[in-house]
């Protein structure tokens, strides 16, 4: 089964593949071999998990993205005040190579533009160019998880057509905010400018911040936690140069781009997103990188200032029904089946605010249980608040549920989601106040399939009840003249709490409701803890131990009833003690396995 949340991208994929407006970069020549068909799309969550579609392995240079990362560095390096000394915050609204200085101080305006770029490459520690730039090397490396490389060619390109970049550093040395050697500085940040990186390292580059500065795949610190919120927030006002307004009321995320063609963009908490495609517009951002991550930020609803904190626990738990089970009681014979096929039936408890991270974690347990299931349970009782996107993303998951032959039951009580939806209708998508209601229905279906009803005349006759397993067919005989026969209605009470136990009750037809009250009022049904399906007998423990009932119990359809007297069981144990033995025995049984499933269930619960 494919993931829903691949298969959006892959669409996005193909609906701006044939995008080919903008230009390659020229200003450095090395710049103009790129392929103007490269176009790849990466997400990476913030727990590690990674989608892919397109380009997403080709290398190219990082360029300006390297900014956002060397100003990490320089402020784990030296600190906020010193850094904060010589680089300002405030956005330029200018080109990325515009010469943006203070008038008074001449610090560059931020980060993000070339003379606060390379007034950070000159604040790296080291002794030498080599040796400084290594150190930006393998910290850009820990971020990408993996050993980066320079691109030579891309770097003497650039060294050599950099004559603006120069004068810059020069303008900063004049104003005594970079340090000699000038041109080892300029040289360092031509060097990482000339970094390789793939479109799914750049997303995990964007993980790493996403992660309060730990890299979700190898686990290493790669940022202090505290300046990640720095990173994060001169990224939203200044990452996207003279059109970073715009971006932040378009896509709302922090980002980075670069005019080697990748941008990258960090929704805090959640995930990093990067694209890679080198045609650029006339500010130096990617076209096709600029509309897939408004086409994302709409889809998911990842606007950085319309979204909620999200509990990493919004899973909370998972399991088969072969695990934990409806509480209606059935004859040993289908329990043991639904234990046998439960595999097929995955629940998939959530709880509080549903959004995008949510959905997308929701995706991967769907896909990962795809091959062994046939129906899922989406479990919406402890959800409070969702929003139009993330139930947008919800009807993509129905439908790639529905169009591999699978069934999604939702469980929503409190209407949290829109159930008229047509949408939702035509993905087959079937709702239900009561999980008890969803769990009943998949046992339901899974005794059709796999055991042929013994009925007669729609009755489970009573030699095939668990509780008279064993008997001969004369002690059947015996049996059946001591059983009388009761009808109820629907909504009938049988069984009242509190009354004298002088019946065990035989299900032979219909389904029954075990109520506990919770008032003094003797019309009040209380909660139902149990059912009884047809082929279960309900009412033995009192009439054994001979106490009063200790719950009501309801007919939920019009139900048919063999009864066993107290007084006729009495005889049985008188005048017929092995049949007595084999009846108590028995139930016996039944208690314990009961007892068992309970036990089952709670350590699955538990696990």
């Amino acid at each position: 089964m494919v993931n829903t949340i691949s298969r959006i991208i892959a669409d996005l994929h193909q609906d701006f593949q044939g995008c080919l407006d903008g230009q390659l970069a020229d200003y450095i020549p090395e710049l103009t071999k790129a392929d103007s068909n490269w176009f790849g799309i990466s997400l990476f969550t913030a727990d590690g998990h990674g989608y892919s579609v397109g380009d997403t392995s080709q290398l190219f240079t990082i360029q300006s993205v390297s900014k956002a990362f060397t100003y990490g560095m320089i402020l784990d390096e030296h600190g906020v005040e010193k850094v904060n000394s010589r680089i300002g915050v405030e956005p330029s609204g200018e080109a990325f190579n515009s010469i943006s200085l203070d008038p008074e101080t001449g610090r560059p305006f931020n980060a993000m533009i070339n003379a606060g770029a390379i007034t950070a490459s000159g604040m790296v520690g080291g002794s030498g160019l080599e040796q400084r730039f290594e150190k930006i090397r393998k910290r850009f490396s820990e971020f990408a998880g993996r050993e980066l490389k320079i691109d030579d060619e891309v770097y003497r390109s650039e060294s050599a057509t950099g004559f603006r970049n120069r004068a810059i550093a020069n303008l900063l040395r004049n104003f005594e905010i970079l340090d000699d050697p000038v041109d080892e500085a300029v040289e360092v940040y031509f060097k990482q400018c000339s970094i390789l990186v793939t479109c799914q390292e750049l997303a995990l580059m964007g993980a790493c911040l996403a992660n309060g500065g730990v890299n979700p795949v190898t686990g290493d610190r790669v940022l202090k936690a505290k300046n990640v919120e720095r990173v994060l927030s001169v990224m939203s006002t200044c990452g996207m140069y003279d059109y970073s307004g715009e971006w932040v009321v378009n896509v709302g995320l922090p980002a980075k781009s670069g005019v080697g063609g990748g941008v990258v963009g960090v929704l805090p908490g959640q995930i990093g997103v990067a694209v890679f495609s080198p045609l650029l517009d006339e500010k130096g951002n990617s076209v096709r990188g600029l509309r897939v991550f408004a086409e994302l930020s709409r889809l998911f609803n990842l606007h950085l200032f319309n979204y909620p904190a999200i509990s990493e626990y919004v899973i909370r738990r998972v399991y088969k029904l072969s695990e934990v089970g409806s509480q209606r009681q059935r004859i040993k014979k289908h329990h043991d089946v639904i234990h046998e096929h439960g595999d097929k039936v995955t629940v998939i408890e959530l709880q509080g605010d549903l959004f995008f991270a949510a959905l997308e974690r929701l995706t991967r347990i769907i896909e990962r249980n795809a091959e062994t299931t046939s129906t899922y349970i989406l479990d919406f009782r402890r959800v409070v608040l969702t929003d139009a996107a993330t139930e947008d993303l919800l009807v993509n998951v129905s439908a790639d549920v529905e169009v591999t032959g699978k069934q999604l039951l939702i469980v929503d009580p409190a209407s949290v989601l829109e159930r008229s939806r047509p949408d939702l209708e035509a993905c087959k998508v079937v709702f239900t106040d009561d999980v008890e209601l969803a769990l009943e229905f998949c046992e339901d279906q899974i005794i059709a399939e796999h055991v042929a009803a013994p009925t007669v005349s729609d009755l489970i006759p009573f030699h095939d009840f668990d509780v008279f397993n064993f008997l001969t067919s004369r002690e059947l005989s015996e049996i059946e003249g001591a059983l009388e026969m009761e009808h109820f209605q629907a909504d009938a009470c049988i069984i009242e709490q509190g009354s004298q136990p002088d019946m065990l009750y035989l299900l032979s037809r219909g389904s029954v409701s075990i109520c506990l009250r919770q008032g003094e009022s003797d019309s009040e049904k209380g909660a139902r803890v149990a059912a009884f399906g047809p082929g279960v007998c309900f009412g033995e423990i009192a009439v054994i131990d001979g106490k009063l009932r200790s719950a009501d119990v309801w007919a939920d359809d019009p139900s048919t009833c063999y009864t066993l007297s107290a007084a006729n069981l009495e005889k049985l144990e008188q005048g017929s003690p092995a049949i007595y033995a084999k009846i108590i025995k028995n139930i016996l049984l039944l208690q314990i396995d009961r007892l068992r499933r309970f036990n089952q269930e709670v350590s699955s619960l538990r696990s």
